[in-house]
C-alpha cells in the first residue's frame, strides 16, 4: 500500500502540465446574460457603421455647385423654367377685363373711333340699341311697347344675310352727350343695358 502511493506521487511530479503555444493559456466565461451584452454591443457597432457609411457616400458624391450648374439637369431645368411676365399697365388691365367680359345675346353694331369721323361720314345719328330678335312680330311688339312708354322707338332690318338679328332702336340724337344721358336714364329707370350706335339717315324708315 505504501509502495503504491509513493509511486502515484511520483507519477504526479513527473507529469508534465499542458500549456498553450506561448506558454499560458487564456479563458473567457461568459454566461447567457453576457452574452446577450455582447451581440446587443456588436449589433450597435455595426449599424453605427452602416450610417455613418451612408451619409459619408452621400457626402462624396454630391456635386458641388459650379458642377450642378453646369451639369445638363440643370441645363434643361432652366430652360423649362418660365420667363417672367412683363408688367401690364393700369389702362392695359382694365381693357383686358372688358375683353374678358362674356358676350351678351344682343349683338351691337360698332360705330366709328372719333366724332370727327362721324363728322366726315354720311347723315347720321346716334341712337341706343336696347334688343336684338329673330323673329318681326316680335320686334314690331317690342317697339310699340316702348312707345306706349313715351320713347321714339323704331326697329332695323339685318344688314347682312348671315345676321339673322331684327335691332331695336331708342332714340336720335345728333350729338353723343344726349345719347349718353338717355343711357342713364334707362338703366336707372327701365333697368335695361344699351349700346350706342351711329346709323346712316338713309336706312332710317318712317313708320
Amino acid at each position: 500500500m505504501r509502495r503504491r502511493c509513493l509511486a502515484t506521487d511520483n507519477l504526479g511530479m513527473t507529469a508534465p502540465k499542458q500549456k498553450g503555444r506561448f506558454g499560458f493559456v487564456i479563458r473567457f466565461e461568459l454566461g447567457l446574460l453576457g452574452m446577450f451584452s455582447l451581440t446587443l454591443v456588436t449589433g450597435c457597432i455595426f449599424f453605427w457603421m452602416f450610417i455613418i457609411g451612408i451619409w459619408a457616400g452621400q457626402t462624396i458624391l454630391q456635386p458641388t455647385p459650379g458642377e450642378a450648374a453646369k451639369s445638363p439637369l440643370a441645363k434643361l431645368a432652366g430652360v423649362l423654367k418660365p420667363g417672367k411676365q412683363d408688367p401690364v399697365e393700369p389702362g392695359a388691365s382694365s381693357a383686358q377685363k372688358e375683353n374678358m367680359e362674356p358676350a351678351t345675346e344682343m349683338p351691337a353694331e360698332s360705330a366709328p373711333a372719333s366724332e370727327t369721323e362721324w363728322a366726315e361720314a354720311e347723315p347720321s345719328f346716334f341712337a341706343l340699341q336696347i334688343a336684338a330678335v329673330r323673329d318681326q312680330d316680335r320686334a314690331q311688339q317690342d317697339v310699340a311697347e316702348w312707345r306706349g312708354r313715351g320713347y321714339e322707338a323704331f326697329s332695323l332690318p339685318p344688314e347682312d344675310e348671315d345676321d339673322p338679328f331684327i335691332r331695336i332702336y331708342v332714340g336720335k340724337f345728333d350729338k353723343l352727350a344726349d345719347a349718353n344721358q338717355l343711357i342713364a336714364k334707362l338703366e336707372k329707370e327701365e333697368k335695361v343695358k344699351a349700346y350706342i350706335a351711329l346709323l346712316p339717315a338713309s336706312r332710317l324708315k318712317s313708320p
